[in-house]
Parts: C-alpha cells; structure tokens; sequence
C-alpha cells in the first residue's frame, strides 16, 4: 500500500522521471512528478507504478549532467548528498538499476504481437497530434474551432495565477473561451476546487455547456443542494467541501453572506464570474451587494475570469473597477482611471476584448416589419367610455390594456371578470389580430422549406394561445420554452427543436432571451415588443451569434397608432434591429420609463423632445464603441491575420486517429463496437466480454453513443464527443499508456534494396517522441527510423532469432543506443529488400 511521501515511477513511461505520492485514498493515488511538472492520479492498484530505492550505496545518474554517482545520505530538507559531496533534489536522479528492462526482454525474446506494437506507436502518434503546439485540452470540447477565442484562451492560460477579464462583443463567444481556460486548468491539475458565479437564469446554461461540451461535472449549489448537504454533514459543514466544482447564482451568493466566507476558507482554486458588469462599486463606497460577495474570494489572488458585456469605451468607471479585482498590485486603490486614459497607458496585459470587425464581422440583421391592424383604437375608447366609479380605476384599466396591446398579451387574460363588455370586444380583437394571421399563414411555409423559427413572446398566455391556434388551424407542432419547464425539460424541448425532424417553431418566454443559443434558426418572430430595448436586445442575440452563416431575419410588427407604434418608431430610430446595442444598458436605462409615462398621456405619444433625446443619446453611446478608441490599450489584441497561423496549428487528422486508436483499443480489450447506420457514429459497450473489469474513469457496464466527428458532435449534442476530455477516451488512452502491451517487438520490413539488422527505439519527451534506429555496426540510422517513425507501422511479422548469441547481440547493439536516455518501446529490426 502507497503512503504519502513514498518515492516511485511509472514503470512504462520513465521520461516522467521520479515521483512523490502526494495523496492517497482507498482507490486511488496522486502523484507528482517534479521535473516534469506532471500530476497524475492512478489506480492504488495499478502495476504500472514502480518503488524506486535511494537508500545509501544505491547507483544513481544525475540527470542534468548525465554524471554518475552513489547516493550518499538523505538531507533534512528532502535534498539528496551523494557521495562525491554534491547535493541534489531527488527528482533530478535517476537510479540506474531501472535501467535496461525493454533491452533485457528482448534480448530474452519476450516479444509482443505486432499489432499492440502497431497500437502503440499509433498511441504515441496521437499522444503527440492531441498537444496541437499548446492548443491541446481546448481542442476536446464541442465547439466549432474559431481563432480569437483559442488566442483568448491560449493566453489567458498562459498566465499563472490566471486573472483575466474577458471583454469579447456580445456573441462572440465569452463563455466558450471561459469554459476552454477552465477546462485546462482542471486537465493540467492548475485547479480543482471551481466556482463559477453567474445570474440564476444562467445556471443551469452552465452546467449544460460545462458537461456538453467539455465533460465536466459540476454541481448546482442552489437552497435545495445546500439543505442536502446540512442533512447529511451537519449545519456548520462547509458546502464547498462537499462539492468541488460549483456553480452558484449570484443572487444566492447575495442572500447567504455565509456562503462567501466559507467560498474563502475552502480555498477556491478557481473563479468564474458571468455578468461581471453588474458588480460595481462607485468611488468611495464599499460596492453594491453582487460586488461585495464576490470581492473576498477574487482577493484570494488564485486563478479568476471576469466575463463582462460591456466595453471600455462604454463604461471606463466599471471596466476598471474589474480590473482592480484582478489585478489589485496594479490599479491600487485610488488610481484615476480617466488619468490613465488620457494618457493612453496600456492595460494590464490581463483582458480580451474582441470586437465583430476583428473577426471580420458576422451577417448582418435583415428587419422584416409587418404592417399590421392592432385590437386597439377602438378598444381603448371602450375602456374611456365604460362607466367607473372614478377617473383612478379608468386609468388603472386603460393602463393595463395599453400594456396588452403593446407587449402582445391575450387581452382577455389582462381584463377582470366583471368587464363582460370589454371581454367580449376583446375577444373578438385577439380573433382578428392580424399578427395571428399572419404567423397561420407564414409559419407552413417556414415548415416547407425546413426552416427553424424562434418566436418570442411576453406572456405564458400568449404561448399557449399561439400553440393551440397553430396546432388546430394550422396543424403544426411547436416547441415550448417557459418559466414553468423544469431546467431538465427545457434542455429537452431544446434539443428535440434542433434536430432536422423536430418542430420547425419554438415559442418562448423571457425566459429563453438570456444564456440560450439559437444561432441554427433562420429567423426570430418578436410576436411582441418590451419596453426595455435591453430584453429586445437580448431576444435578438439568441440567433447573432459566432458560428451563424445566415443572415438574422427578425420579424416584428407595425402597429398603426398608439403606444405600441411609439415602441416601434423608438426602436427603429436608435438601429435595435440592425445593429448590436448589447452593452449599452446605462444609455437605454430610461427608455422604459419613457414609454411607461407616454403611455398614459392623451394619444399616447412620445414628445418630440423626448424622442430625440433617447435616439441621441443610444446613437452616441453606439458611435464611440464602433470607434473602439481604447482598442489598442488592450495588449497583444486579436487581429484577423492571426486566423490562418492558428488554425494551422490544428491537426487535420486528429479527429481520424482518435477514431482508430479508441476504437482498435476497444477491440483489443473485448468492448463492443458498433457503427450506426447511416450516421457518423459508434455505439460502444463496456460489456460482460470485455477483457478487463474497469478502465481509469469508466466502470464497467457503462454503454456509450458518440461520435469522432466533431462537426457531427456540434451538429447532433444528443451524441458524445469522443475526443480529449471524454472519460472514455481518457481511460482508454491511460491504460493503453501505463500497460505494458506493444513495448518489444520484432519487426521485417522493406527498405530499398539492403538487407541488414538494427534496433528501433522510441524515446518520449512531454508528448512529443522520437525514433531513434541503428544499423548492426552501431550507426544511427535515420532514414530507417524516418520511415519506421510514420503510420501505419511497416512491418511483416517477425520473430527473435533462435541461435545463442542472439541475447548479446540485442545487448551489444544497446550500447549504441543514446545513453541516459530511456525508450518507451524498443524492436528489433530485420531490413530486407523492398
């Protein structure tokens, strides 16, 4: 059994050099290697770790010199004295009894099959395409590859602590790029305790993104998650070490200061705040309540990202106050932030912010407005007309009408029931609502040609009146998105309206305009306009998003008169649906409150004043952040010709070589393999046939459906995303690695017109490897090793010769081998004549 201190290493992978066990428990063991800077956690049960003995009188190599020496004694401060006087740290040794073990086997003709030498070197292969030079773990995630978000992401991750501020225009992708840091924290063991913080509509949107698209766990820290946890481990337990990696609403984080400080005392690793621009903190004021529970946990000063919405350009104030919470050493309380600008003084090099035209843009939005005839005139004379016991409750009801009539509520649903009257004109208003019309007649043919809408509505009345005229008037079937769905149900309505054969609508609340991506529609249908261009705003950026080939058709209605018309007018005048206004929340503050005091004035009108004021005041705002006049205070800004040299890094065949070792390994250890017809995909079962009885993250029983594809995987979220990340994947390729099959052959292969024997040795360094041949004379080979390194392995079947002196020969030819180097697999090579 494993304690903690004990010095070890991996039997079949020795470029990782000596190892401490760091923690242990009753499966598994951690360990690091300090040279290499890897920490791996392993079976406790696994062969694959070896003792290593550095007791006085052991022989040992200084790695660093290739030198060797005796171990001498052990010093008190962990350092290791070796008898020449010189002091070392252990994991710079490397004892020299470990040496030699491949050579022994095959000079004892201990061969392997060719075909697990095949898999091997395929492994080492893979091994080596999945580091992609440094883009690696993002390269697991089911996401559509863009550039800046890799370059955001890359240097972001290069940082340590990481502390980064992530500013990308809305649709950009923000999320992604916090999702690829993260991941490649916790796959490089840089963190592992994880909260992430966001607004309690996006939540659940995280925990999605985080397990679909990057096969990670994550817990719900809501009142229900933290009641189970005092149930079980008392009151005074500390959540965050029930759970490790959190995600907790930002409202709950307000209403439970408690949470913050135990958040403090667990020690997170790391920090994800969404929607970072709704901390704030005036000057001279200790901040609103979201800032102040977040504060104390940044100020750990371990690994944070800050997601915000709006620019530099738009919010100096704010922008910089996130940038304190980051980097406190460097903006010290009561640094002046406008100084700075004037100055043009570079950022700290802690923020990403691109912007549309760095990308080179995304399709525009297409307007369609449709002229209609609203239930409106003539019902608000009504309301005027009506007998009321005073003027008061007139208002109040012709209040509550003009709301129907511009948000697109059924107005029977608004009117009480004693106005028998109103009720029944307004039945009859919301039978000839000519949007209604409108929608029956466009709607078969969006379903026709096998376009996907979104339609927004205010009210959960509304969608369930559109649901049911479509369904008897137009015999169509429509998805549903509201507030009384479970989360788990939503994903569900969700995922079906994605799918080529679901329903070509889907009609939403409020609830669908935040977190939610449906850049797959064609177009948006705003049955009804808020009177917060924000919320419009946020319906509009469901569809113009990163990854959209079309352009954002957004239909939306012309009243003729009225406050509706006024809400349209406004809205047409400041560009809201042609141009992005996401960011610009302080400018549009006051429309609302506009509209509302328009609404109850004598023709319900704007004043020209008032009108002109808003539209100016959003145009403005719009100008200085398309004139991006602090762009290039951002350090090391991604620019479009950046595109190609990143994208370049990807391998183009790492998809195909996942495919081929995952699914020869499988193969090989009796799971079952079955291709789906028709589809790009494999259904993979971890039956009772199989060969071993668990894999590292994987029990056995498990069944999985996936794909290698990862345009099939973006396509179709119903299937896995069998590539880095995925536990299968990722058991699969451990116990490929730490096993010992496919370590010594015997190979015969082809090359030119020579006949001669040699030996191949493969030599491992971080992920890439090496081939290293020599010929039976000692020389190095490198056209042998070149033509043996490649895929697929060259080789008919071989065997070890049968004469005497076949041992001292392998071990005369490994002296020729580069020394104090240690191969990861070794052959011997019969060349013949091709």
């Amino acid at each position: 059994m494993w304690t903690i201190g004990d010095r070890l290493t991996h039997r079949h992978n020795p470029e990782l050099g000596l190892g401490h066990v760091v923690a242990v428990d009753a499966r598994t063991v951690t360990v690091q290697f300090g040279r290499t800077g890897t920490l791996l956690r392993l079976a406790a049960s696994s062969t694959a770790l070896q003792p290593v003995d550095l007791r006085p009188g052991r022989r040992v190599r200084v790695l660093a010199s290739g030198l060797e020496s005796r171990v001498g004694a052990h010093e008190a401060d962990g350092r290791i004295r070796l008898e020449d006087g010189r002091l070392v740290a252990a994991d710079e040794l490397w004892p020299l009894a470990l040496e030699g073990a491949l050579v022994e086997r095959l000079a004892l003709g201990d061969v392997d099959p060719l075909e697990d030498f095949a898999m091997r070197l395929d492994l080492l292969h893979l091994l080596e395409r999945r580091e992609a030079k440094g883009l690696g773990s993002f390269l697991g995630g089911r996401i559509r590859l863009f550039p800046h978000q890799l370059h955001a992401a890359e240097r972001a991750s290069a940082a340590d602590p990481v502390r980064w501020l992530l500013a990308d225009e809305v649709g950009l992708g923000k999320t992604v790029e916090a999702c690829l840091v993260l991941n490649r924290l916790m796959r490089t063991g840089r963190a592992d305790r994880c909260l992430v913080v966001a607004p309690a509509t996006l939540t659940v949107q995280w925990l999605g993104e985080l397990w679909r698209k990057h096969h990670q766990v994550f817990a719900l820290l809501d009142d229900a998650r933290l009641a189970d946890v005092a149930k079980d481990h008392g009151a005074d337990f500390n959540p965050f070490d029930a759970h490790r990696q959190v995600v907790v609403s930002i409202e709950t984080l307000v209403e439970r200061p408690r949470l913050t400080q135990q958040a403090v005392a667990a020690g997170i690793d790391l920090l994800v705040v969404d929607e970072a621009h709704h901390l704030r903190r005036p000057p001279r004021q200790p901040g609103n309540a979201a800032w102040r529970a977040i504060a104390p946990i940044a100020a750990l000063g371990r690994h944070c990202l800050l997601l915000t919405a709006t620019p530099l350009e738009d919010d100096a104030h704010g922008f910089f106050r996130l940038l304190q919470l980051l980097r406190p050493e460097e903006l010290p309380e009561g640094t002046d932030f406008e100084e700075r600008l004037r100055r043009a003084e570079p950022l700290p090099p802690c923020t990403s912010s691109t912007r549309r035209d760095d990308i080179g843009g995304l399709p525009p939005r297409a307007p369609r407005p449709a002229d209609r005839i609203g239930p409106s005139e003539a019902l608000e004379h009504a309301v005027r007309s009506e007998p009321a016991p005073n003027a008061a409750v007139r208002a109040r009801k012709l209040d509550r009408v003009r709301r129907a009539l511009a948000s697109g509520a059924s107005l029977a649903a608004v009117l009480g029931p004693d106005d028998k009257a109103l009720r029944a004109q307004a039945d009859a208003a919301d039978a000839v609502d000519e949007r209604l019309a409108w929608l029956l007649a466009a709607a078969p043919r969006w379903k026709q040609a096998a376009e996907k809408t979104l339609v927004f509505v205010a009210h959960r009345e509304t969608l369930e009146m559109l649901r049911t005229a479509l369904s008897h008037r137009a015999q169509m079937a429509t998805a549903a998105f509201h507030e009384q769905l479970s989360p788990a149900r939503r994903d569900i309505e969700v995922a079906q309206f994605r799918r080529s054969e679901g329903a070509s609508l889907l009609i939403s609340t409020e609830c669908g305009g935040e977190g939610r991506n449906f850049e797959f529609c064609h177009r948006l249908v705003l049955y009804d306009l808020p009177w917060n261009p924000v919320m419009v705003e946020q319906r509009i950026g469901r569809l113009d998003r990163i990854g959209r080939s079309l352009p954002v058709e957004i239909v939306y209605f012309r009243p003729r008169g009225g406050i509706g018309a006024e809400v349209v007018r406004l809205y047409e005048a400041i560009g809201l649906f042609e141009r992005p206004l996401a960011g610009l929340e302080a400018e549009l503050a006051g429309v609302e409150a506009a509209l509302e005091t328009a609404a109850l004035q004598p023709g319900a009108i704007l004043p020209p004043a008032a009108f002109e004021a808003l539209t100016q005041e959003a145009q403005g705002a719009q100008a200085r952040i398309r004139a991006a006049a602090y762009a290039e205070l951002h350090r090391d800004r991604y620019r479009p010709e950046m595109a190609e040299s990143i994208l370049a890094r990807v391998p183009p065949d790492l998809d195909p070589l996942h495919q081929d070792v995952v699914t020869a390994a499988c193969e090989s250890l009796g799971l079952h393999v079955e291709t789906q017809r028709g589809r790009r995909a494999f259904s993979i079962e971890f039956g009772n046939e199989a060969l071993v009885d668990s894999l590292p993250f994987v029990p056995g029983g498990s069944s999985f459906l996936g794909t290698f594809d990862r345009d099939e995987a973006v396509r179709d979220e119903t299937l896995d995303f069998f590539a880095a990340g995925h536990p299968l994947v990722e058991g699969l390729l451990a116990h490929l690695e730490e096993g010992s099959p496919g370590r010594v052959a015997v190979l015969r292969v082809g090359l030119g017109r020579e006949r001669g024997l040699g030996l191949l040795a493969f030599y491992k360094d971080g992920p890439s490897f090496e081939a290293v041949a020599i010929d039976q004379d000692g020389r190095p080979r490198p056209d042998w090793a070149a033509a043996l390194r490649a895929r697929p392995l060259r080789s008919r079947r071989g065997a070890p010769a049968r004469d005497a002196d076949w041992p001292d020969l392998v071990r005369r030819l490994a002296e020729s081998l580069p020394a104090g180097r240690r191969p990861v697999a070794l052959a011997a090579v019969f060349v013949e004549p091709a």
